[in-house]
C-alpha cells in the first residue's frame, strides 16, 4: 500500500508506529475516549511526548484543512484541528506564522 507516510522523511521506527497506530484505530480500538483517558496513566514525561505527537497530527490536519485537502471522511477532524490549532496561535501558545498566513488568506477570501 502506497500512502503519504511513505514520502515523509521520518525515522523507520516512527513509520512503524504510524502503521501500528493506523491498524489499531482501523477496527481494533473499542473506545477512543477511554483509550485516550488511559493514556494519562503514562509517565508524565511520556504524556508530554505523546501530546507533542498529537500536536504534530493536529497541525498537519489543520494545514490540510486550510489548503482544502480533505473530504467528507475527514472533514470533521480537519475542521476541528484547524479551529483548535488556530486558537492556540491566537492565544500565543504556539508560534506558527505560516499557518497564520493561511488562516488570514482563507478569512480574506470568505468576505
Amino acid at each position: 500500500m502506497n500512502t503519504d507516510i511513505d514520502f515523509i522523511n521520518i525515522a523507520e521506527g516512527d513509520k512503524e508506529f504510524v502503521k501500528t497506530f493506523e491498524n489499531f484505530v482501523n477496527g481494533r480500538v473499542s473506545s477512543t475516549e477511554k483509550t485516550g483517558m488511559a493514556m494519562t496513566a503514562m509517565h508524565r514525561y511520556l504524556q508530554q511526548q505523546a501530546f507533542k505527537v498529537f500536536l504534530g497530527y493536529m497541525k498537519a490536519l489543520a494545514y490540510n484543512y486550510r489548503r482544502g485537502r480533505y473530504d467528507d471522511r475527514n472533514e470533521w477532524a480537519s475542521r476541528l484541528a484547524a479551529e483548535a490549532y488556530s486558537h492556540f496561535i491566537d492565544k500565543e501558545l504556539i508560534y506558527d506564522p505560516e499557518f497564520a498566513k493561511l488562516k488570514n488568506a482563507a478569512d480574506y477570501v470568505r468576505y
